[in-house]
């Protein structure tokens, strides 16, 4: 069966289309992201677009599918060059997908690494964002540095979001507070700043960070991404674990600490708790096992709020 006789043949059974374990066999996050968001909306009233306005907000570079209507001619005689004028009523929203792709983020028990279904979220979101006229930008957070993609609302911006989480690999450590603030500090009006990540942080680093985008009056969205491995630790034979962002090994039998792990767990997410809710920002705790459309979900009923 081709991937888009699967897709076609999936409509009408979200259940089943949005178990990871189906979405893990759909190489195409293109054809993913489009399948998830319209099986999702199929099921809920769309309301019109509304609150649109039509003052001017930027230039940008021109790129090939761009509307010639929107062209600034006049920019263009004085610098011989195209450039594209930006408005307003173009976006409901202004909003950054902050993806963690540092090392931890590779691991996965199941089909679906971390990593993955982290890019499911993003790609989805950010098909949602722009079917609502939203624009979008990716901050890719890599051990090697930040990648971003500055926010737009042309639908063609999608391929480029969707090769970027293509080409994504789990490596290295990642700085949530300084990639945070290293964006928030670009920006001249509030927005929305979604983090997905699995928060293997320090968790006062994190704070300040959603401190600075709270003090610029930013909404926050964080969804933590996590194995249920991780979370229940069920391993029972003598084990080999190993760090994957330190490279650090310890070999143990797992019954020794398993309570001790749990504990440690349970108090890192209670940390996370706090921390959002502190800072005003929503938190909500996904496993690479649950169905991504409740990722969905809890970003309508929060567009629907505000």
């Amino acid at each position: 069966m081709s991937q888009d006789t699967r897709a076609r043949s999936s409509r009408g059974r979200p259940g089943k289309y949005f178990d990871p374990v189906t979405l893990a066999r759909i190489k195409n996050l293109t054809l993913l992201a489009r399948h998830v968001v319209e099986g999702l909306m199929a099921g809920l009233h769309r309301s019109a677009l509304h609150g649109l306005s039509v003052e001017f907000s930027e230039h940008r570079p021109y790129t090939p599918g761009d509307e010639l209507r929107n062209i600034d001619w006049k920019l263009f005689a004085r610098q011989d060059r195209y450039y594209v004028k930006e408005y307003e009523a173009e976006t409901n929203l202004r909003a950054f997908i902050f993806l963690d792709a540092s090392a931890s983020m590779g691991y996965g028990s199941g089909d679906v690494t971390k990593l993955e279904y982290g890019s499911y979220i993003a790609a989805s979101l950010a098909y949602l964002m722009l079917l609502q006229r939203d624009m979008v930008g990716l901050v890719t957070m890599t051990g090697a540095g930040l990648r971003i993609l500055p926010p737009r609302s042309h639908p063609n911006h999608l391929r480029t979001i969707i090769a970027e989480l293509e080409g994504l690999k789990a490596e290295g450590k990642t700085d949530i507070r300084g990639a945070l603030e290293e964006v928030a500090g670009t920006l001249r009006r509030r927005g929305l700043f979604i983090v997905i990540s699995d928060f293997i942080d320090d968790p006062e680093a994190m704070a300040r960070g959603f401190k600075h985008l709270q003090h610029r009056r930013n909404d926050i969205m964080a969804f933590h991404v996590a194995d249920r491995e991780e979370l229940e630790f069920p391993f029972r034979k003598v084990t080999l674990f190993r760090d994957l962002e330190d490279g650090r090994e310890v070999t143990t039998d797992p019954r020794s600490i398993r309570r001790e792990y749990r504990a440690a767990v349970e108090a890192h997410l209670k940390k996370m708790k706090a921390l959002c809710r502190a800072h005003a920002a929503d938190y909500d705790l996904f496993t690479t096992d649950q169905p991504l459309h409740r990722c969905l979900v809890r970003y309508l009923a929060r567009r629907g709020s505000s």
